[in-house]
């Protein structure tokens, strides 16, 4: 029962990427766009860097800051 709900949950997670450029032009911050693409949605280094038009190094920046603020 547990894990049918939690399959379900994963499949909305999946990534779909014309609607997560949608969602991340709503966000501010690229610290908070990283964590979505990254954390949520699983997008690799690489392509999180391709949707928000930054540096593939930029990404690991702040997911290094991010790590270091916890």
């Amino acid at each position: 029962m547990i894990r049918e709900s939690i399959l379900k949950e994963l499949d909305t997670v999946k990534a779909d990427e014309q609607k997560d450029k949608e969602y991340i032009s709503k966000l501010n911050r690229t610290k908070d766009k990283i964590m979505y693409l990254r954390f949520v949605k699983g997008y690799t280094q690489k392509a999180t860097a391709n949707l928000i038009g930054i540096s593939e190094r930029h990404v690991q920046r702040i997911e290094k800051e991010l790590k270091m603020s916890c």
